[in-house]
């Protein structure tokens, strides 16, 4: 969704400003084929400029290597305590409360609105083309070197679509030289394909107004060229030009048609008098060569080259984390995917993962790495977390793909991470308290929950793994998880750090009997 709104975006910018110098440089030029040439890729070119990748130098580094330093921790699991009476979490939200509230984010419904558009723009594209289809159909047919010819009797303006000539019966009977003639030359230069582009393009850039100005100028294109044919073919130029002023009286335009009665008069009737001697064609066709320089700095992808002549030592260590750990141990890698769970790019089972996770513990090579997709449900994560712990596999860390940041155990850093506001169990309970209305039922229940503190305090991914056999408990414990303070980031050596906490939690509560 990201990259092809980011397109969206780059290349609604390029076809703008390259359409608008256009306008302003070439649209009164009398070199029709040049000027439709030019139309043509613009388009072209605002749909490949963000795919476009510029070459970008390597300038040399420092070769530098992270030494890992680790610390055995001795991680104790203690229980919610607190002075008061515990109480049991009840209430009468569903267990439907548990799940998470769905936010919609402003990506999701810009792109809702842009496919609403265009699924818009698509319905009037085809009740357009079924009016010409229904012409079509009632039409008296007929070939004309191998052109198809459709006489109707209602009076609309004669145009072509496709391989198709569409005219009525009374222009058919006075005016079919000169009419035919322009139509014909519409099929013969391939008018018809430029105006499926330009439909294409109307309804990927439905939003943008310029689209429609381009389509409308290609159209006024294609009749200066058919005016220019038609009068080389022998039409008498006063006559024409008179039955151009007669018919250009307002009838109704068809999608992916040239008609006749296209209009700008006045345009029409001065392009066909205008001289091509001018040389400023040129030197205007030029200019947009650093415009288009310019564009493709701006939006063009980033590459990278390394130059053949270069003083950079053979192998560069990346001084990201995560690009370290991937390298180093390539045989401890667990991947998280959409599609499953991979170890050496072979799908495996929770089972296989456990027997692997062991071999690596007896290999000596102590620390595995969960490398996760983006959007990967929690429970997915917590699966395999859970899979290794029962297979006493330790030292786990997990990465996101695509990021520097990784994410240890709370007790395998020498500094874990600590809470702002006093003891953490104290803030929970203090939480919990919160809700004195849930006190008419009275249960024993534990429950396993977790959270990242990242590098810079924040928490996140806060979640119940393990959830009591009450929902309303649940519930409360996930709203809960939603609101926990900073915290001051874990520190390994003097880098900080992302750390994950598991947490089991729970009440004993007894039944309170008023004297």
């Amino acid at each position: 969704m990201d990259n092809w709104l980011l397109f969206l975006l780059k290349s609604t910018i390029s076809i703008s400003l390259l359409y608008l110098f256009f306008r302003f440089l070439m649209r009164k030029e009398a070199f029709f084929k040049l000027s439709r040439i030019t139309l043509l890729l613009i388009v072209l070119a605002s749909a490949i400029i963000p795919f476009i990748s510029l070459p970008q130098p390597i300038y040399p580094v420092l070769p530098i290597k992270l030494v890992p330093i680790f610390q055995s921790n001795t991680i104790l699991e203690e229980p919610v305590q607190s002075n008061e009476t515990p109480i049991a979490i009840y209430s009468s939200a569903s267990a439907s409360d548990t799940i998470k509230p769905i936010v919609i984010s402003t990506k999701t419904i810009v792109l809702f609105v842009y496919l609403v558009g265009v699924f818009i723009s698509l319905l009037l594209l085809v009740y357009r083309i079924s009016s010409v289809l229904l012409l079509f159909r009632k039409s008296r047919k007929s070939d004309l070197n191998g052109i198809r010819l459709m006489i109707v009797i209602d009076d609309i303006p004669a145009f072509s679509f496709k391989r198709h000539i569409l005219i009525s019966q009374q222009d058919y009977e006075t005016n079919s030289e000169a009419i035919l003639t322009h139509e014909l030359s519409h099929i013969k230069q391939g008018h018809f394909y430029d105006l499926m582009l330009l439909e294409l393009v109307k309804i990927i850039y439905w939003f943008n107004p310029l689209a429609y100005r381009m389509d409308s100028d290609m159209k006024e294109i294609h009749e200066f060229q058919a005016d220019e044919h038609t009068l080389n073919s022998g039409i008498d130029a006063t006559k024409y030009q008179l039955l151009i002023i007669q018919k250009c009286v307002g009838h109704q335009q068809f999608a992916l048609a040239n008609s006749f009665n296209h209009c700008q008069i006045k345009n029409r009737i001065t392009m066909m008098n205008k001289s091509k001697t001018s040389k400023a064609w040129c030197w205007k066709v030029a200019t947009f060569l650093p415009l288009l320089a310019l564009l493709l700095m701006a939006f063009g992808k980033r590459g990278e080259i390394v130059p053949e002549k270069s003083n950079l030592p053979e192998k560069i260590i990346a001084q990201s984390e995560i690009v370290q750990k991937q390298n180093e141990l390539t045989n401890q890698i667990i991947e998280i995917k959409k599609d499953g769970n991979y170890i050496d790019n072979k799908l495996s089972s929770l089972e296989e993962i456990a027997k692997k996770g062991q071999e690596w513990m007896k290999a000596g090579n102590k620390w595995t790495l969960l490398l996760i997709d983006e959007s990967i449900p929690l429970k997915r994560i917590d699966d395999v977390r859970e899979t290794l712990a029962n297979a006493k596999v330790y030292l786990v860390t997990q990465s996101t793909v695509g990021s520097d940041d990784i994410v240890y155990f709370m007790g395998d850093v020498p500094q874990s991470a600590k809470f702002t506001q006093g003891k953490f169990n104290d803030w929970m309970n203090s939480q919990l308290n919160n809700y004195p209305d849930i006190k008419s039922k009275f249960k024993e229940y534990k429950i396993s929950y977790s959270f990242i503190v990242d590098k810079n305090g924040k928490t996140r991914d806060g979640h119940v793994n393990k959830g009591s056999d009450y929902p309303e408990v649940n519930a409360v414990y996930e709203k809960i998880l939603t609101q926990i303070p900073d915290w001051e980031p874990a520190m390994r050596g003097r880098a900080k750090v992302s750390v994950y906490f598991n947490i089991m939690s729970g009440a004993v509560v007894r039944s309170v009997t008023k004297k």
